[in-house]
């Protein structure tokens, strides 16, 4: 039984990617298709909003149906104040590496042929932080397939400034923040603090009074989980605290 011939039949789509021009190794001296021009990148086909915090939107970067016969990879650099949730380079039936920094602000992707046309869209989530600016504002990072760069771009909306609802004064000789009352039904109090706890630190660092808590916790918005030390009945204890 003869293959010959069947080189454009044994093109294989894998979402994002077509493989073109791939063949088994037995018939690897099968001539390579010529090579097609890779113009840059498309622009991103839309800007999305994002609450801070608030859910992650996706960024779509659609197809040039352009062959590109070489290994490639995507890397993406996340806007200020933002983190990538996920990458997705549309591969169906094969595998595509994806790895994202584990504070969300870059993100690889890997294509496993070395001919391939981009035939469907690549998106990328992008969720905002709670340390948004406030005001809100546009923030763009890159979006990169084989050094061809463009824009990575988001609108953070306005926000609230967060705080602690509860009553805290100083303890002596500057120890922290002691916690006289916790507003019931509040996110503090969903989070955990109580009464008689003394806040040692925020956001793993040490706080020596009620002003340096609110110190700690200015511009950060209303919804935000922040890390919150307490000490309480002679031990430490890690908080997640939500701010209201």
């Amino acid at each position: 039984m003869t293959l010959r011939g069947t080189k454009t039949a044994m093109a294989t789509a894998i979402g994002a990617v077509l493989l073109a021009g791939t063949v088994p190794a037995a018939f690897a001296s099968t001539p390579a298709a010529p090579p097609t021009a890779v113009r840059a990148v498309t622009p991103q086909q839309s800007v999305p909003t994002l609450d801070a915090p608030g859910p992650a939107e996706s960024v779509t970067y659609g197809p040039d149906n352009i062959t590109r016969n070489h290994f490639s990879r995507i890397t993406v650099q996340a806007p200020p104040y933002t983190r990538i949730t996920a990458l997705d380079p549309n591969c169906v039936g094969w595998t595509c590496p994806v790895t994202i920094a584990a504070d969300g602000k870059s993100a690889t992707a890997d294509f496993p042929s070395a001919s391939w046309i981009w035939i469907y869209p690549f998106h990328v989530s992008v969720a905002a932080n709670g340390d948004a600016p406030l005001s809100g504002g546009t923030y763009s990072g890159t979006f990169s397939l084989d050094g061809d760069t463009q824009p990575l771009t988001v609108t953070i909306s306005p926000g609230k400034q967060g705080s602690i609802a509860g009553y805290l004064t100083d303890t002596p000789n500057g120890g922290g923040s002691y916690v006289n009352f916790v507003l019931p039904g509040s996110n503090a109090a969903q989070s955990g603090l109580q009464v008689g706890d003394i806040i040692t630190a925020v956001h793993g660092q040490s706080v020596s009074s009620t002003a340096t808590v609110n110190t700690a916790i200015t511009g950060w918005r209303a919804g935000t989980a922040v890390p919150v030390t307490v000490f309480r009945a002679g031990q430490t204890v890690n908080l997640q605290l939500t701010l209201d």
